[in-house]
């Protein structure tokens, strides 16, 4: 047994090394066999406790999936645009849920303390993207209640908010290259990204800018709903969106949250099918971005975040079945396992946040509130 886990180990050492040269501004800590072998074990010990729960989350991603198809129907929409959204995509856990994976950092492009709201599009241009995600606490197979889960991703033509100012000289480490369009306008720079980093730190913030980011929390049903726009892509990484979940959380007077205040179980991230991404690729404005495309086999993360069975695959329908450019509706079961404490790496902080956002983003948060006291278990 000894021989076969060194074995493992040492492949799994492998790949690092391979997602560190293919990817240099997200380089991993060099680790002791020993402490390898720690982290994966700890890691199959959660996927053993997440595959136990396989039937708890098909039934759980079948249930959102008919609810939403009944909401449709309500309104009178399109009969057919979710005819196959009652039966789940996929049966078993491997499938289906995004098992909590340490390896995966949040990468360079993390601002903490940002904005409490569901709809984080600030207005950017894209493909609705409206992601319906279920929380599951894997040591119980229940889904998780008032757990905040925080999402933050690059724009249509690879920005993120907070760094639209990065060119191909900008000093610094990153996980791939930004590109074009940051706010609503035209990006400084010439688009084709930020040279390889050092391992590990925070890329330097450029600017306050907010879009495509915010966090939201589950309701007694373990299920959180957010709007933002399908994310494009930018040289080195595939599309993606990144994914935290906390617990404990502390939202702010202001409409922002805390995001040392409480405990982070999950640090992951989200992928989509490259025949989907072919298809909104070549629409605009995704169609201007001047980045090089990674597709899904060449980006070393997610091979890493998908191996052994692991799954962070978004199941997409389109919101209208006779047009991809009405959007897409998005559907994961992220399982978390309520023992874990995770850290958070970045020490870039929001700050600046226009008046009007804030005051939205309270307004919003007190009238959540409010509700839920009303109705404890929506």
């Amino acid at each position: 047994m000894k021989a076969v886990t060194l074995l493992s180990v040492l492949g799994q050492v492998a790949l690092l090394t391979l997602n560190a040269n293919a990817h240099p501004g997200e380089e991993h800590e060099v680790l002791t066999p020993y402490e390898l072998a720690k982290r994966y074990a700890a890691r199959d010990l959660r996927h053993n406790k997440a595959k136990r729960c396989a039937p708890h989350i098909a039934r759980f991603e079948s249930a959102r999936k008919a609810k939403r198809s009944l909401q449709l129907k309500k309104r009178q929409d399109v009969a057919t645009a979710t005819a196959s959204a009652v039966t789940p995509h996929y049966t078993t856990i491997q499938n289906t849920t995004c098992v909590t994976a340490p390896e995966v950092t949040e990468g360079p492009y993390y601002v903490n303390n940002e904005l409490i709201r569901q709809d984080i599009r600030d207005e950017q241009p894209g493909l609705p993207l409206i992601l319906d995600l279920g929380i599951m606490d894997t040591t119980t197979c229940s889904p998780l209640s008032d757990a905040l889960v925080e999402l933050w991703h690059c724009n249509t033509t690879g920005y993120y908010a907070g760094f639209t100012g990065l060119t191909s000289t900008t000093p610094g480490g990153d996980d791939g290259a930004p590109g074009d369009i940051p706010g609503n306008g035209t990006a400084p720079g010439n688009g084709t990204g930020p040279p390889p980093g050092g391992p590990g730190g925070s890329q330097d913030m450029t600017d306050q800018e907010t879009f495509l980011r915010g966090a939201w929390v589950t309701g007694g049903g373990g299920v959180v709903e957010m709007t933002s726009v399908y994310p494009g892509y930018y040289t080195g990484r595939t599309a993606h969106i990144h994914l935290m979940v906390h617990t404990n959380y502390t939202v702010n007077s202001n409409g922002t949250i805390s995001s040392h205040a409480g405990t982070l179980l999950h640090i992951g991230q989200l992928f989509f099918d490259d025949a989907v991404n072919d298809q909104v690729f070549a629409l605009s404005p995704y169609n201007t971005s001047q980045q090089s495309r990674t597709r899904n086999d060449e980006d070393g993360i997610l091979s890493q975040q998908n191996s052994d069975g692991y799954s962070g695959f978004v199941s997409l329908e389109q919101i209208d079945p006779n047009s991809i450019e009405a959007g897409f509706y998005g559907y994961l079961t992220v399982g978390v396992d309520t023992s874990a404490d995770q850290t958070i790496a970045s020490t870039n902080y929001a700050s600046g946040i226009p008046e009007d956002l804030l005051l939205s983003a309270s307004s919003a948060w007190s009238e959540f509130q409010e509700t839920a006291e009303a109705s404890p278990t929506a």
